[in-house]
């Protein structure tokens, strides 16, 4: 049976509310994998991703595996997407909207395309799993700021591409002295308040929102510092959830909430010897489906994918109370994000994060500064980041 062509026509992308065609008014051409007829002309930077979105496609009802007689029928939608025996192809999303994922480090902004939320990228580093039983209180400062937006092989995404976040972090941790296998059961919150400016070329996004991030509640246990070898190792395990209390609209392709709950537990180490100490923290992130996105997109949900980041930091007591060191993150999404329950290919987060902190500390209170040069970044803004962060102890009286 012959396999049938589309009435090809010309694929445009949707950015900034409205579709918009090739700004050199070319299109790209694909065929289909088998009987080489002209599939579709697609609008898009280079012919590489023209290809890359509509291979996307097959792999919902047509993998290149299929019997090249068998028909298909593919068909346009209604929204620019492609059908196949009536299920959309979600996966040329990736396509069709020209602008890949951005997603900030602190706060990640929600964008028109799925993207992970904002998660602790270099927040914590030196001495990070020490705490004992009374109250701990945090604020965090900072500044993130990135120049330029890389595609899911590293390269710069061509135009002008800038992100601008400056937050505070408010964190209050309460460590009881209620035991539970061996540590102290905690608990903890964190309230961020953003102001985001995005200027975006690529989808002629240009917004600036501030407000409320998502609040994250989360409960645990700290661990008592032990004596191994001739230094001392302490640790932490708590289990965050965060609750989609931030400032959204599915009007607005820029957002400061997420709208969507995610899961992100930790575990916490610091092993200090004399003055040398090294510490890191270990997430696992899973996020829930977004049942109301941008309404731009003419999407059911999109969920974002699992991923794994971690902070380290290593540091030198250079003189009494005061450290310099080196701190870096590093985050990896592990799973392909979902459009409408489908996967969409090359949709992986990458980034690395490095760079110099300092600590000072006094009775019961700490000042830290520490800053990160963004390296190694894939589907994400890349930029840098500075963060001022200060901690006072109200230990409890029974400590």
């Amino acid at each position: 049976m012959e396999s049938a062509q589309i009435d090809v026509r010309e694929y445009s992308y949707f950015a900034n509310n409205q579709w918009r065609k090739a700004a050199d008014k070319k299109f790209f051409q694909v065929h289909e994998p088998h009987s080489g007829k002209l599939f579709a002309s697609v609008a898009a930077r280079s012919r590489t991703d023209a290809r890359t979105g509509v291979d996307g496609t097959w792999g919902v009802d047509a993998p290149f595996g299929r019997d090249p007689g068998e028909r298909i029928s593919p068909r346009l939608a209604g929204r620019g997407l492609i059908e196949f025996g009536g299920q959309v192809a979600a996966r040329i999303i990736a396509l069709l909207i020209v602008g890949m994922l951005w997603a900030a480090v602190t706060p990640t902004p929600a964008l028109a395309q799925v993207k992970l939320p904002t998660v602790n990228l270099g927040e914590t580093n030196f001495e990070d799993g020490f705490a004992l039983p009374g109250w701990f209180l945090q604020e965090f400062p900072e500044s993130y700021v990135a120049g330029e937006l890389r595609d899911g092989h590293g390269n710069v995404v061509p135009g002008t591409n800038r992100l601008t976040a400056d937050s505070t972090t408010t964190h209050v941790v309460y460590i009881s002295n209620m035991r539970f296998l061996g540590g102290w059961l905690s608990g903890e919150v964190l309230q961020p308040i953003v102001d985001l400016d995005v200027r975006q070329a690529a989808n002629g996004i240009s917004s600036r929102v501030r407000g409320f991030g998502d609040t994250v509640l989360g409960v645990g246990l700290q661990w008592a510092p032990k004596k191994i070898g001739e230094g001392v190792f302490v640790d932490r395990f708590i289990f965050d959830v965060s609750a989609p209390t931030g400032t959204y609209s599915d009007k607005r392709a820029v957002n400061i909430g997420n709208h969507f709950v995610y899961v992100d537990p930790y575990y916490s180490v610091t092993y200090e010897r004399k003055k040398v100490e090294v510490s890191a923290r270990l997430h696992y992130l899973w996020n829930s489906v977004n049942d109301d996105p941008f309404v731009g997109l003419g999407i059911r949900n999109l969920q974002p994918g699992q991923a794994f980041h971690i902070n380290y930091a290593a540091s030198y007591e250079v003189l009494k109370n005061v450290r310099l060191g080196f701190n870096g993150y590093w985050l990896e999404q592990l799973t392909d994000d979902r459009i409408n329950g489908l996967a969409v290919p090359h949709s992986r987060e990458r980034t690395v994060g490095l760079g110099p902190g300092l600590q000072l500390s006094g009775r019961n209170i700490w000042f830290h500064l520490n800053g990160y040069l963004e390296t190694d970044v894939r589907n994400r803004p890349s930029g840098v980041k500075v963060i001022l962060r200060v901690s006072k102890a109200i230990p409890s009286r029974r400590t």
